[in-house]
């Protein structure tokens, strides 16, 4: 009889299955060089065991003895749906600090006087620069001038949030993950801008949204909210409604004029109908019939991706293999 010998490296793999993170998983994150061989050597399980721990904010002694394996993240504010308990998503936020970690390693801008800043000011200054509307191309640009990385992270396990709003040694940083085309990421982003500008944000206390509506009566997610509805409307309390109920491409068409007229997203007024309406399928054909008529052709997960690879220099980074995996590029 012959018994099988389990290797370090394996043993480390089955703690970390315990928190929900699968091989396949860990062995794309880990970096190019790496070889599971290299963990049969006492130094190089330390060597293994430290880059997981950094790599999936897992507490290093709980992967070095034969306790159970446990997180190490700081507080969270979580909005949550109730199907879903708070620790189901710690493996997705571990990634996503994973992520803005790296990023922030490799993106130096300056982070403005955020203190001095207000939905108001930021609408101001944005409509200042002869913008038909706000959408989500041009506040984008704005968080990264004023030294917010937006991340948007493809490759998460299930089930994840929307949004994530963190700091990291005082830096803030968004994460969005919705993979709605067009839209939706505008006021997410909005929203989570509003977590960090209202100060909802720290390094011990982070906010993870799992579902992101513009109707919530928690304080901080109703003050978020009020915060994005300002930027996009300029009316903390905008509710888009109608006399009838409106086919597609009628509220598409409304929705264009009205824009225009206020100087709001025709896209984000139709998703705001279809919430305040509760007729989400109207308003996503109506998000669709914009899409052609303003001849919008890059989604907005493309014009996040492509907008990160601009401010972050992905290749200085040792640990690129990881970060191209979680944004997908």
């Amino acid at each position: 009889m012959t018994t099988k010998t389990i290797s370090p490296m394996q043993t480390l793999y089955t703690k970390l299955q315990r928190l929900g993170f699968q091989k396949a998983t860990i062995k794309k994150l880990l970096p190019e060089w790496w070889h599971d061989d290299i963990a049969k050597t006492p130094a190089g399980l330390q060597e293994a065991s430290l880059i997981l721990s950094k790599y999936l904010s897992v507490r290093y002694s709980s992967l070095i003895g034969d306790i159970d394996p446990c997180f190490n993240l700081p507080n969270h504010k979580f909005k949550h749906a109730k199907n879903v308990k708070e620790n189901d998503l710690s493996k997705a936020v571990a990634l996503t600090s994973l992520a803005g970690r790296l990023t922030l390693e490799a993106y130096d801008s300056p982070l403005a006087q955020l203190e001095s800043l207000s939905a108001q000011s930021i609408r101001e200054t944005l409509l200042s620069r002869n913008y038909p509307w706000i959408d989500f191309n041009i506040l984008l640009n704005y968080c990264w001038e004023i030294g917010i990385p937006v991340i948007f992270v493809e490759n998460l396990p299930s089930p994840k949030m929307h949004g994530l709003a963190l700091q990291l040694d005082g830096r803030p940083v968004i994460i969005l993950t919705n993979k709605h085309k067009h839209g939706f990421l505008i006021f997410h982003l909005a929203h989570e801008l509003g977590h960090i500008i209202l100060g909802h944000v720290t390094d011990e206390q982070w906010v993870i949204d799992e579902i992101i509506t513009e109707h919530n009566d928690e304080d901080i997610e109703k003050a978020a909210n009020q915060f994005a509805l300002e930027v996009l409307t300029g009316n903390s309390d905008s509710a888009f409604t109608s006399q009838r109920n409106l086919y597609p491409d009628i509220l598409a068409r409304s929705a264009l004029s009205v824009g225009r007229e206020n100087k709001i997203d025709p896209l984000h007024i139709v998703l705001n109908y279809g919430h305040t309406n509760q007729c989400m399928p109207t308003a996503n054909s109506a998000c669709k019939a914009l899409v052609r008529s303003l001849n919008i052709s890059e989604s907005d997960q493309e014009i996040a991706k492509s907008t990160f690879m601009q401010f972050v220099d992905v290749d200085s980074l040792d640990d690129e293999q990881a970060l191209r995996h979680l944004i997908g590029m």
